[in-house]
């Protein structure tokens, strides 16, 4: 005859094992997922029509941004004001409003500064701006704010 015995600290001891293997794919996962902050200043930036500006934007930690793509756009992904992809500009996208006026500021790239220049400020240059930045299937993204005086 055959007894069946059930020991109710295995059942805890395999659940606990489970939640335990949850816990730490969960948190590795998280860390992974973490890899930079995208920031920028925090308060509008203010131009004068007719001169050159500087949309700060950096990644924190501060790491480079020179394999990565950064992408600096408007109010829909597709507007693209300036975008910087396998080491070089790219200005397939780029909008015909910023054709010859924007320089994505690469002294600093090395150090996570994906800053971009706009020259000649005009009045439709005012608005909201997004610094895009992807590394692989990672982004993050920090929203600007530019006031034309």
């Amino acid at each position: 005859m055959k007894v069946l015995s059930f020991c109710p600290s295995s059942a805890v001891s395999s659940s606990l094992t489970g939640w335990i293997i949850f816990f730490l794919t969960f948190h590795i996962h998280k860390l992974e997922s973490a890899k930079f902050r995208v920031t920028g200043p925090g308060h509008p930036v203010t131009a004068r029509m007719g001169e050159a500006i500087v949309l700060p934007c950096h990644l924190s930690p501060r790491i480079s941004a020179v394999n990565m793509e950064v992408r600096w756009f408007r109010s829909e992904f597709t507007s693209v004001v300036h975008q910087y992809y396998e080491g070089k500009e790219q200005y397939g996208k780029q909008m015909t409003d910023y054709h010859g006026r924007t320089e994505l500021l690469k002294a600093g790239i090395m150090d996570g500064n994906v800053s971009l220049q706009i020259l000649n400020i005009r009045p439709s240059d005012e608005g909201q701006y997004n610094c895009f930045v992807q590394d692989g299937p990672f982004y993050e993204e920090a929203l600007l704010e530019l006031k034309v005086a």
